[in-house]
């Protein structure tokens, strides 16, 4: 029968002796569901419902995308044409999701995201690889989001509350040329507390956090449609950047994309893991895409493009008007 077939595996394979054949090493199919079927009976309770992963889907990737990259692709490389890089980039981010969501389908219940998805279908070996480069991209990705923040902190220190960088020694982090950043380190050390907390208390967290953001995120929308001037649109593609600049500007807005497969990291603690994980995928690519070409769009359309903050773009902005 299935169940006794299921419960005596085969035994495994003798162990390889060529490094080529220990790269492409992986566990057959029968080995996989029964290790699903031992963890699905051993695993931690399972909390996040499919909004929970909506949310950290968002959450997790709106930020540097829309209050950085926005300003600077406009400002260095495509102009009013700002929105067309964001809709290259994420039709490209849309053909990584569609890999993700059916990988997550085939491989539900792990952990790992592309880590488990590359041991299972190129070996382990590459897995290992995988596993690093995310590790790399997380470490890097939250560096520069901390680094971002803890500038925008340190400048609102200077201009709004005129702490001067100069005047006091206690102060001397505050200027962004230096390798430091106090708030950086701040804001880093608050969210690996919020994280050591577990799924089920973090969780809440991120949901208040996220529904923050996409609030002041269609609010700075609604605000700048009321003071875009179209003239500010033309010429749409500068002849200066022209397309190559829009080029470049994709390759750069892609980054604002990543964070969409912190979804597939906490698949083992989803509820309904093989129908929540693909939706949440698809669900908050197609958000993000929305959020990040509208906004594009109304950034260049309130400041001639020239004068947009390669730094803060819709602060300057604002400020312009």
């Amino acid at each position: 029968s299935r169940s006794s077939f299921q419960s005596t595996p085969p035994p495994p394979p003798p162990p390889p002796h060529h490094f080529g054949q220990q790269m492409k090493r992986s566990k057959s199919e029968v080995i996989i569901e029964d290790d699903l079927s031992v963890s699905s009976c051993n695993s931690v309770p399972r909390h996040l419902t499919l909004l929970d992963l909506l949310s950290l889907g968002v959450g997790g990737t709106v930020g540097s995308g829309m209050f950085v990259l926005c300003g600077l692709i406009a400002r260095t490389n495509a102009g009013p044409a700002t929105c067309l890089s964001w809709i290259i980039s994420g039709f490209a981010a849309c053909l990584s999701g569609l890999c993700y969501a059916e990988m997550s389908c085939a491989f539900p219940a792990q952990e790992g995201s592309s880590y488990v998805y590359t041991k299972h279908t190129m070996g382990e070996w590459f897995g290992v690889m995988a596993g690093a480069c995310l590790t790399l991209e997380y470490g890097m990705s939250g560096a520069a989001v901390a680094r971002s923040w803890g500038d925008k902190a340190a400048r609102w220190l200077h201009t709004d509350l005129g702490v001067d960088n100069n005047s006091m020694g206690w102060t001397w982090f505050l200027t962004s040329d230096l390798g430091s950043n106090v708030f950086a380190c701040l804001i880093s050390v608050v969210t690996v507390a919020l994280l050591a907390g577990g799924v089920k208390e973090s969780k809440q967290v991120t949901n208040v956090m996220t529904a923050l953001k996409i609030v002041l995120v269609v609010f700075m929308i609604v605000a700048g449609l009321f003071l875009m001037d179209t003239s500010n649109l033309t010429p749409f593609i500068p002849p200066e950047l022209g397309m190559a600049g829009v080029a470049r500007g994709a390759t750069s807005s892609f980054f604002g994309y990543l964070g969409y497969d912190e979804v597939c990291c906490v698949a083992g603690e989803a509820i309904n893991p093989r129908r929540d994980i693909p939706r949440a995928v698809l669900y908050t690519l197609s958000i993000l895409s929305v959020l990040y070409v509208v906004a594009a769009f109304v950034l260049v359309g309130m400041q001639p493009w020239e004068e947009i903050s390669a730094e803060s773009g819709f602060p300057e902005a604002f400020r312009y008007n």
